[in-house]
Formats: structure tokens, C-alpha cells, sequence
């Protein structure tokens, strides 16, 4: 249960910290200083969408790259 805990927080960590870095640069280079209020709200939807999808994308691919692991020492 520890080790389920640690590697679910790291990979939380990772993709957290993954997304806010992409978050910031598409706030700074793709939607600097709304004009509008719905520019604004747009800029902070389309980051927020994108960046939950790769913090998803990233949980994920680390999970999966853990299990064939554990699978690769089972069978051999």
C-alpha cells in the first residue's frame, strides 16, 4: 500500500509539475494579456483542458511502464 501511495504521488508530482509548466507558456506565448474578459476565459479553459489531459496522458504511460515492469521480473 506504501509503494502504491508513492509511486501515485510521484506520478502526480511529475505530471503536475509537467503541466503547469506547459500552462505557463501557453498563458505567456499563446494567449498573452487577454484583450477581453472571454479571451481571458478562454485562454484559462483551453490551458486547464490541455494541461489535464497530459498530467492524465503522463499518470498513465508511468503506470503502465511500472506494471510491464513488475510483469518482466515476474515472468523471468
Amino acid at each position: 500500500m506504501k509503494t502504491n501511495f508513492k509511486e501515485a504521488l510521484k506520478t502526480g508530482l511529475s505530471g503536475g509539475l509537467l503541466s503547469g509548466i506547459i500552462s505557463g507558456l501557453l498563458n505567456y506565448y499563446v494567449f498573452p494579456f487577454p484583450d477581453s474578459i472571454i479571451s481571458n476565459v478562454m485562454g484559462h479553459t483551453f490551458g486547464g483542458f490541455f494541461c489535464g489531459f497530459i498530467s492524465a496522458a503522463i499518470g498513465i504511460i508511468l503506470f503502465i511502464n511500472k506494471q510491464n515492469k513488475v510483469a518482466d521480473k515476474i515472468i523471468k
